[in-house]
Protein backbone atom coordinates (compact mmCIF):
# COMPACT_ATOMS: atom_id res chain seq x y z
CA UNK A 1 0.00 0.00 0.00
CA UNK A 2 1.42 3.39 -1.03
CA UNK A 3 1.95 6.08 1.70
CA UNK A 4 -0.36 8.28 0.09
CA UNK A 5 -3.31 5.31 0.48
CA UNK A 6 -2.02 4.90 4.60
CA UNK A 7 -2.32 8.68 5.01
CA UNK A 8 -5.62 8.95 3.15
CA UNK A 9 -6.95 6.00 5.37
CA UNK A 10 -5.64 7.14 8.64
CA UNK A 11 -7.43 10.11 7.95
CA UNK A 12 -10.68 9.16 6.61
CA UNK A 13 -10.89 6.42 9.74
CA UNK A 14 -10.68 10.00 12.01
CA UNK A 15 -13.58 11.87 10.67
CA UNK A 16 -15.13 8.48 10.24
CA UNK A 17 -15.08 7.71 13.74
CA UNK A 18 -17.54 10.88 15.12
CA UNK A 19 -20.33 10.02 12.40
CA UNK A 20 -20.52 6.17 13.69
CA UNK A 21 -21.51 7.54 17.16
CA UNK A 22 -25.24 7.98 15.91
CA UNK A 23 -25.18 5.81 12.35
CA UNK A 24 -26.70 2.30 12.13
CA UNK A 25 -26.21 -0.76 10.00
CA UNK A 26 -28.00 1.05 7.16
CA UNK A 27 -24.96 3.87 6.86
CA UNK A 28 -22.58 0.95 7.12
CA UNK A 29 -24.50 -0.84 4.15
CA UNK A 30 -24.73 2.17 2.22
CA UNK A 31 -20.53 2.58 2.22
CA UNK A 32 -20.31 -0.43 0.85
CA UNK A 33 -22.70 0.25 -1.14
CA UNK A 34 -20.92 3.50 -2.80
CA UNK A 35 -17.65 1.64 -2.97
CA UNK A 36 -19.71 -1.41 -5.07
CA UNK A 37 -20.57 1.22 -7.80
CA UNK A 38 -17.57 2.68 -7.50
CA UNK A 39 -15.50 -0.30 -8.36
CA UNK A 40 -18.14 -1.77 -11.44
CA UNK A 41 -17.63 1.79 -13.15
CA UNK A 42 -13.80 2.58 -14.79
CA UNK A 43 -15.21 6.33 -15.33
CA UNK A 44 -16.57 6.81 -12.13
CA UNK A 45 -13.53 5.44 -10.41
CA UNK A 46 -11.44 7.51 -12.64
CA UNK A 47 -13.33 10.93 -11.83
CA UNK A 48 -13.20 9.95 -8.43
CA UNK A 49 -9.09 8.72 -7.43
CA UNK A 50 -7.76 11.52 -10.23
CA UNK A 51 -6.25 13.31 -8.05
CA UNK A 52 -6.02 16.41 -10.28
CA UNK A 53 -9.64 16.83 -10.72
CA UNK A 54 -11.48 19.38 -9.04
CA UNK A 55 -13.15 18.41 -5.35
CA UNK A 56 -16.27 20.17 -6.95
CA UNK A 57 -16.11 17.63 -9.94
CA UNK A 58 -15.98 14.80 -7.51
CA UNK A 59 -18.66 16.00 -5.44
CA UNK A 60 -20.92 16.58 -8.37
CA UNK A 61 -20.00 12.96 -9.69
CA UNK A 62 -21.13 11.70 -6.65
CA UNK A 63 -24.70 13.68 -6.17
CA UNK A 64 -25.52 12.43 -9.66
CA UNK A 65 -25.08 9.01 -8.95
CA UNK A 66 -25.74 8.30 -5.18
CA UNK A 67 -27.75 11.73 -4.07
CA UNK A 68 -31.09 10.11 -4.60
CA UNK A 69 -30.17 6.47 -3.29
CA UNK A 70 -28.18 6.92 -0.40
CA UNK A 71 -28.07 9.23 3.07
CA UNK A 72 -27.29 12.75 3.52
CA UNK A 73 -24.43 11.28 6.15
CA UNK A 74 -23.21 8.75 3.69
CA UNK A 75 -22.74 10.86 0.92
CA UNK A 76 -21.21 13.39 3.23
CA UNK A 77 -18.54 10.51 3.96
CA UNK A 78 -17.86 9.40 0.16
CA UNK A 79 -17.43 13.26 -0.08
CA UNK A 80 -14.41 13.80 2.07
CA UNK A 81 -13.01 10.16 1.63
CA UNK A 82 -12.95 10.98 -2.65
CA UNK A 83 -11.10 14.45 -1.72
CA UNK A 84 -8.22 12.77 0.30
CA UNK A 85 -5.19 11.70 -1.96
CA UNK A 86 -5.55 7.99 -3.13
CA UNK A 87 -2.82 6.44 -5.26
CA UNK A 88 -5.12 4.24 -7.39
CA UNK A 89 -8.45 4.13 -8.11
CA UNK A 90 -8.45 0.34 -6.71
CA UNK A 91 -6.54 1.64 -3.73
CA UNK A 92 -10.19 3.87 -3.19
CA UNK A 93 -12.20 0.85 -3.58
CA UNK A 94 -10.61 -0.84 -1.23
CA UNK A 95 -10.96 2.22 1.10
CA UNK A 96 -14.89 2.10 0.95
CA UNK A 97 -14.84 -1.75 1.15
CA UNK A 98 -12.28 -1.76 4.42
CA UNK A 99 -13.78 1.34 5.75
CA UNK A 100 -16.80 -0.38 5.51
CA UNK A 101 -15.80 -3.05 7.52
CA UNK A 102 -14.42 -0.98 10.28
CA UNK A 103 -17.83 0.86 10.81
CA UNK A 104 -19.64 -2.22 11.40
CA UNK A 105 -16.98 -3.73 13.50
CA UNK A 106 -17.39 -0.04 15.67
CA UNK A 107 -21.08 -0.78 16.06
CA UNK A 108 -20.80 -4.40 17.06
CA UNK A 109 -18.13 -3.37 19.79
CA UNK A 110 -21.21 -0.79 20.81
CA UNK A 111 -23.42 -3.78 21.11
CA UNK A 112 -20.50 -6.15 22.77
CA UNK A 113 -20.94 -8.77 19.66
CA UNK A 114 -16.66 -8.38 18.53
CA UNK A 115 -16.16 -11.84 19.84
CA UNK A 116 -19.18 -12.87 17.51
CA UNK A 117 -18.75 -11.38 14.99
CA UNK A 118 -15.40 -12.84 14.88
CA UNK A 119 -16.42 -16.53 14.94
CA UNK A 120 -19.05 -15.79 12.40
CA UNK A 121 -16.96 -14.70 9.95
CA UNK A 122 -14.68 -17.38 10.80
CA UNK A 123 -17.09 -19.96 10.66
CA UNK A 124 -18.42 -18.62 7.56
CA UNK A 125 -15.28 -19.14 6.07
CA UNK A 126 -14.78 -22.72 7.24
CA UNK A 127 -18.23 -23.94 5.59
CA UNK A 128 -17.22 -22.20 2.42
CA UNK A 129 -13.58 -24.04 2.42
CA UNK A 130 -15.03 -27.28 2.92
CA UNK A 131 -17.89 -27.34 0.69
CA UNK A 132 -16.52 -27.78 -2.59
CA UNK A 133 -19.94 -27.16 -4.49
CA UNK A 134 -20.15 -24.11 -2.13
CA UNK A 135 -17.51 -22.90 -3.42
CA UNK A 136 -18.46 -23.20 -7.33
CA UNK A 137 -21.59 -21.98 -6.94
CA UNK A 138 -20.12 -18.64 -5.20
CA UNK A 139 -17.41 -18.20 -7.70
CA UNK A 140 -19.42 -19.12 -10.77
CA UNK A 141 -19.04 -16.28 -13.35
CA UNK A 142 -22.33 -17.36 -15.12
CA UNK A 143 -24.25 -17.16 -11.89
CA UNK A 144 -25.99 -13.75 -11.49
CA UNK A 145 -25.77 -11.44 -8.33
CA UNK A 146 -29.16 -11.91 -7.07
CA UNK A 147 -28.68 -15.97 -7.67
CA UNK A 148 -25.37 -15.69 -5.47
CA UNK A 149 -27.43 -13.37 -2.83
CA UNK A 150 -30.10 -15.95 -2.64
CA UNK A 151 -28.03 -18.57 -2.09
CA UNK A 152 -26.24 -16.61 0.95
CA UNK A 153 -29.87 -15.56 2.58
CA UNK A 154 -30.77 -19.26 2.49
CA UNK A 155 -27.54 -20.13 4.21
CA UNK A 156 -27.34 -17.45 6.65
CA UNK A 157 -31.11 -17.29 7.32
CA UNK A 158 -31.41 -17.60 11.25
CA UNK A 159 -28.00 -17.44 11.83
CA UNK A 160 -25.34 -15.16 13.13
CA UNK A 161 -25.81 -11.68 13.90
CA UNK A 162 -27.18 -8.76 11.68
CA UNK A 163 -23.53 -7.28 11.77
CA UNK A 164 -21.75 -10.71 10.66
CA UNK A 165 -24.58 -11.25 7.83
CA UNK A 166 -23.91 -8.05 6.60
CA UNK A 167 -20.53 -8.79 6.30
CA UNK A 168 -20.66 -12.23 4.75
CA UNK A 169 -23.16 -10.50 2.15
CA UNK A 170 -20.46 -7.83 1.36
CA UNK A 171 -17.91 -10.32 1.01
CA UNK A 172 -19.84 -12.10 -1.85
CA UNK A 173 -21.43 -9.36 -3.38
CA UNK A 174 -18.05 -7.73 -3.61
CA UNK A 175 -15.56 -10.41 -3.99
CA UNK A 176 -14.91 -10.06 -7.82
CA UNK A 177 -12.20 -11.74 -8.70
CA UNK A 178 -10.89 -12.88 -5.32
CA UNK A 179 -12.54 -15.98 -3.57
CA UNK A 180 -15.32 -15.42 -0.97
CA UNK A 181 -12.87 -17.41 1.55
CA UNK A 182 -10.16 -14.98 0.99
CA UNK A 183 -12.67 -11.61 1.34
CA UNK A 184 -13.92 -13.21 4.30
CA UNK A 185 -10.71 -13.97 6.00
CA UNK A 186 -9.61 -10.03 5.12
CA UNK A 187 -12.37 -8.95 6.74
CA UNK A 188 -11.76 -11.12 9.75
CA UNK A 189 -8.36 -9.63 10.62
CA UNK A 190 -9.68 -6.27 9.42
CA UNK A 191 -12.46 -6.45 12.62
CA UNK A 192 -9.12 -8.07 14.61
CA UNK A 193 -7.20 -5.33 14.10
CA UNK A 194 -9.94 -2.62 14.67
CA UNK A 195 -10.13 -4.89 18.36
CA UNK A 196 -6.46 -4.03 18.64
CA UNK A 197 -5.34 -8.37 18.39
CA UNK A 198 -3.66 -10.52 15.91
CA UNK A 199 -4.96 -13.21 14.46
CA UNK A 200 -3.88 -16.99 14.59
CA UNK A 201 -5.39 -20.13 12.63
CA UNK A 202 -4.23 -23.09 14.33
CA UNK A 203 -4.83 -26.37 12.94
CA UNK A 204 -5.25 -29.69 15.33
CA UNK A 205 -5.62 -33.17 14.30
CA UNK A 206 -8.41 -32.88 16.96
CA UNK A 207 -10.27 -30.48 19.18
CA UNK A 208 -8.66 -28.77 21.84
CA UNK A 209 -10.01 -28.20 25.15
CA UNK A 210 -11.13 -24.67 26.67
CA UNK A 211 -8.20 -24.85 28.94
CA UNK A 212 -5.59 -25.76 26.41
CA UNK A 213 -7.07 -22.72 23.69
CA UNK A 214 -6.76 -20.44 27.24
CA UNK A 215 -3.15 -21.48 27.45
CA UNK A 216 -2.18 -21.47 23.65
CA UNK A 217 -4.01 -17.47 23.34
CA UNK A 218 -2.08 -17.03 26.68
CA UNK A 219 1.54 -18.33 25.23
CA UNK A 220 0.82 -16.85 21.91
CA UNK A 221 -0.09 -13.24 23.47
CA UNK A 222 2.89 -13.06 25.22
CA UNK A 223 4.82 -13.78 22.55
CA UNK A 224 4.02 -11.44 20.07
CA UNK A 225 3.22 -8.57 22.95
CA UNK A 226 -0.17 -7.95 21.56
CA UNK A 227 -3.95 -9.78 21.93
CA UNK A 228 -4.53 -12.83 19.99
CA UNK A 229 -7.38 -14.34 18.46
CA UNK A 230 -7.42 -17.81 17.83
CA UNK A 231 -9.50 -19.52 14.90
CA UNK A 232 -8.76 -23.44 14.88
CA UNK A 233 -9.12 -25.72 12.21
CA UNK A 234 -9.23 -29.61 12.47
CA UNK A 235 -7.34 -31.40 9.67
CA UNK A 236 -7.08 -34.96 10.91
CA UNK A 237 -4.16 -35.47 7.78
CA UNK A 238 -1.51 -33.63 10.27
CA UNK A 239 -2.06 -36.47 12.67
CA UNK A 240 -0.96 -34.84 16.18
CA UNK A 241 0.37 -31.71 17.19
CA UNK A 242 -0.77 -28.13 15.63
CA UNK A 243 0.60 -26.00 13.04
CA UNK A 244 0.60 -22.03 13.77
CA UNK A 245 -0.60 -19.30 11.21
CA UNK A 246 0.32 -16.02 12.92
CA UNK A 247 1.96 -12.53 11.80
CA UNK A 248 3.23 -13.51 8.57
CA UNK A 249 4.85 -17.25 10.24
CA UNK A 250 4.26 -20.38 10.11
CA UNK A 251 4.99 -22.49 13.17
CA UNK A 252 4.53 -26.40 12.08
CA UNK A 253 5.02 -28.40 15.32
CA UNK A 254 2.35 -31.03 13.35
CA UNK A 255 3.08 -34.88 13.62
CA UNK A 256 3.39 -34.98 9.90
CA UNK A 257 5.71 -32.42 9.54
CA UNK A 258 7.78 -33.78 11.78
CA UNK A 259 7.91 -37.65 10.31
CA UNK A 260 8.93 -35.68 7.29
CA UNK A 261 11.61 -34.13 8.33
CA UNK A 262 12.59 -37.68 10.11
CA UNK A 263 12.53 -38.74 6.39
CA UNK A 264 14.57 -36.50 4.90
CA UNK A 265 17.03 -36.63 7.62
CA UNK A 266 17.17 -40.64 6.41
CA UNK A 267 17.72 -40.14 2.96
Amino acid sequence: MASSTRQSLAAAKEFLAPLLAKADLKFAEEIFSIGGAVASSSQLRGILSDPSAEAKAKSGALTAVFGKSVSKAALEFADRLVALRWSSGSDLVGAFEQLGVYAVASLAAKTKKLDQLEADLFAFQQAIDLDQELQVALSNKQATEEAKANLVEALIKGKGTPESNLLIRRAVAGAGRRRVSVVLEQFGKQVSAFADRLVATVTVASPLSSAQLTRLESALAKTYGAGVRVNVEEDPAILGGLKVQVAGQIIDGSLISRLNQAKIQLA
